[in-house]
């Protein structure tokens, strides 16, 4: 029987080898602030990137890992007796990821399987720690690629950002929603494009706070989002106290369903800037398609 690692890059909010013993391997993205490039956690934290956005007001870049980084965390997969790969890297649509896990994995001699996740943060952390239980069930690859594919059908991330530089900057987004970039006194609230492989696009323009807020819980109403069936993880860059109000809100439209708040991973939240907030949801795995 084939030995499956699970790897995902440092978007996943698991931290740097916090699960290697149940088989999931975190590769650090890399983080450009002025001219010194940082490998994500291992050489500078998340709050330590959102607090100089917030107090010297940089200009945060991230890109992918480098091919050196990716080979020597697959190398170490390979050494430590696992056959097998099962890739989950941040949305192609937002990081060519993808394709350096595929490149480094066919240099190391080892199999990759990857699985676009459209997505980044909570839903790529759901996803990861769903395939490993997968894996310790006995299922193979190509079943948890099945798996994994079907739930990321049935997901979504929902963004609001108050300063749309930083995501025109960094090329993350449509032309629609840079043209929002200009406009006074518009909160525009964006989604993943999974059509695009999760490049972010416009969803609505609204004139306050409250409720771009509202936006945000109801569009997941719209996609089917219950208390039952899924997992939502509600995320932000220093505003805990506006994502507590969307907490709230899920939790009078939707229901008790299984909620997480927390910050944005570094590498997300230095393209969304001081204040901004994502919504995400995802179906749960409950044991069949």
């Amino acid at each position: 029987m084939s030995k499956i690692a699970v790897l995902v890059d440092s978007g996943c909010q698991i931290e740097i080898a916090q699960y290697e013993q149940q088989g999931i391997f975190i590769v650090p993205l890399c983080i450009t602030i002025g001219e010194q490039t940082y490998l994500d956690q291992k050489e500078i934290s998340t709050i330590e990137v959102f607090e100089r956005m917030e107090k010297e007001n940089v200009m945060v870049m991230t890109s992918q890992p480098s091919t050196g980084v990716l080979v020597e965390v697959i190398e170490k997969i390979k050494n430590l007796g696992y056959d097998e790969i099962i890739g989950l890297p941040i949305a192609t649509g937002l990081s060519s990821t993808m394709n350096g896990m595929k490149v480094a994995a066919d240099m190391v001699g080892i199999k990759i399987t990857l699985v676009d996740t459209k997505g980044t943060a909570g839903n790529q952390k759901y996803l990861a720690m769903t395939a490993s239980q997968l894996i310790n069930e006995g299922k193979n690859s190509c079943e948890i690629i099945d798996i994994l594919t079907h739930m990321v059908e049935y997901s979504g991330t929902i963004i609001l950002a108050p300063n749309l530089e930083h995501l025109k900057k960094g090329g993350r987004i449509t032309p629609a929603v840079a043209l929002l970039a200009g406009m006074l006194k518009i909160v525009p609230v964006m989604e993943l494009n999974y059509d695009l492989g999760g490049k972010i696009d416009s969803l609505a323009k609204v004139r306050t706070l409250t409720k771009a807020r509202n936006t945000l819980v109801n569009r997941m109403i719209e996609k089917g989002v219950n208390d039952k069936d899924y997992k939502i993880t509600i995320e932000h860059v220093l505003c805990e106290e506006s994502a507590l109000e969307v907490k709230k809100l899920v939790l009078e439209k939707i229901g008790h369903v299984d909620i997480e708040l927390r910050e944005l991973p570094a590498v997300v939240g230095a393209h969304m800037g001081v204040g901004g907030l994502g919504v995400q949801y995802i179906r749960k795995y409950r044991g069949e398609l």
